[in-house]
């Protein structure tokens, strides 16, 4: 129902695995597990929303490489 929290549900693996990662492997790895990714250059400024969206996973990468990732 539109207006409801999705429920927080944990992945399938430990976020920090993602840490080190091309981009694009993360991002599969999120994928396949059911989460909406959303990529952000670490290296760029840039605005985020600050709503909650417990399916979603936030990769903050650096030249194609994951350098920080949660859930949110």
């Amino acid at each position: 129902m539109p207006g409801f929290p999705l429920p927080r549900r944990p992945p399938s693996f430990d976020l920090a695995e993602l840490v080190g990662r091309k981009t694009e492997d993360a991002r599969e790895r999120c994928e396949r597990d059911g989460f909406q990714v959303q990529v952000i250059d670490a290296g760029t400024p840039s605005a985020v929303t600050l709503d909650l969206r417990p399916n979603r996973i936030r990769l903050h990468v650096r030249r194609g490489v994951v350098e920080d990732c949660h859930q949110g």
